[in-house]
């Protein structure tokens, strides 16, 4: 078994149609979806904990990021998860809710 170290960021990626496998233990504790809502353009996340932290900002821990690249149609070129083992927002607005059921995209089994 892969030894995996929750400190530090990692990457996945997949072309179109190809399957990508996220190791199961960067998404089971995935608790909160994350909407981000900024002048250009929203975005979501998923993590396993949130909390507020002085200065009226927002720590989020084990963040998952879809990070595909899509063309101008919007079809994805490249399919790519980034993980982040820390992410703080501030002054930006967000809703968090609880993370759907299924699976991450192309989650291992």
């Amino acid at each position: 078994m892969m030894q995996v170290n929750l400190q530090e960021q990692n990457q996945w990626e997949a072309g179109p149609g190809e399957e990508i496998k996220i190791p199961e233990v960067y998404i089971s504790r995935l608790k909160f979806e994350i909407v981000v809502f900024t002048m250009k353009k929203d975005f979501t996340f998923r993590c396993s904990e949130k909390e507020q932290v002085p200065g009226g900002g927002w720590r989020f821990a084990n963040v998952i990021i879809d990070s595909s690249k899509l063309n101008p149609k919007g079809e994805v070129e490249l399919q790519r998860f980034t993980y982040h083992p820390e992410l703080e927002l501030v002054n930006v607005p967000f809703m968090a809710i609880p993370a759907p059921e299924e699976p991450v995209p192309g989650e291992a089994d």
